[in-house]
């Protein structure tokens, strides 16, 4: 059944079960980071359990997040705090970018609603899909992925923070944290260019690891590393379009 104005219906049940299925295997390290941030928030001597809680309603990012408390509790400026969180995602507008002719045709609902469920791996997911799948699909598939992610942080986050004065710290659950961008690393290498990128994101976010403001060094690596796969993709590009011409013949 057609939509109003000519537009077809954006909703597809397969791609909304897809959208789950394929975020479930890097799901394991998120409540084990939820934890985390939710303890963290817990003994933080600056950010209230209330206050830090809702910023997971606000933000929906765990890695700024927690960027953010760790700053305010050094004793940080707000402004500090602030700037902080939008260094650290600012990988999500290049996200977008990547995502922008997926879903140049979507509905306005989707594109005010879309982008604030764009977590990492919801990108991950939805940036290998192939270019075939229906725009039903396509919008289906990333709400999917989204709210599951999006339901799943929330609640380990509040457990985390109603239960963070009762877990040891000798549980050390940080390892969680880089586990966590483990799964999307390993879900990336699947061609050369995702190797050269992981392996060029890796060198330069260690080597600018101590540059300021907090992440600045991880978003260094990460820009460094699309550039690279990027580069490296148009070039396989031509190279195939290169084989493809057929040949002319006097």
């Amino acid at each position: 059944m057609a939509a109003a104005q000519g537009r077809p219906t954006v909703w597809d049940t397969q791609g909304f079960r897809d959208g789950i299925r394929d975020v479930l295997p890097m799901a394991p390290p998120v409540p084990v980071f939820g934890l985390v941030l939710g303890l963290l928030i817990s003994e933080s001597t600056v950010v209230s359990k209330l206050a830090g809680w809702s910023s997971s309603f606000v933000v929906f990012g765990g890695a700024s997040q927690l960027a953010a408390i760790l700053v305010l509790d050094a004793g940080g400026t707000a402004a500090f705090a602030i700037v902080t969180i939008l260094v650290v995602n600012a990988r999500h507008m290049m996200y977008s970018a990547a995502l922008q002719e997926r879903f140049r045709d979507a509905p306005t609902w989707f594109r005010w609603v879309g982008p604030y469920f764009l977590a990492d791996q919801v990108f991950a997911t939805s940036e290998q899909r192939p270019d075939t799948d229906s725009l039903a699909y396509r919008v289906s598939y990333f709400m999917a992925g989204g709210l599951f992610w999006w339901i799943l942080w929330q609640l380990m986050v509040g457990i985390g923070v109603r239960v963070g004065n009762v877990i040891p710290t000798s549980w050390s659950l940080d390892f969680a944290v880089p586990l966590l961008f483990l799964a999307l690393l390993i879900n990336a290498l699947r061609d050369r260019p995702g190797l050269v990128a992981a392996a060029v994101s890796g060198v330069v976010a260690v080597l600018g690891r101590d540059l300021e403001p907090a992440g600045l060094g991880l978003l260094s690596g990460a820009i460094c590393g699309i550039t690279v796969a990027a580069l490296l993709d148009l070039q396989l590009e031509k190279r195939k379009s290169g084989s493809a011409a057929p040949e002319v013949t006097g």
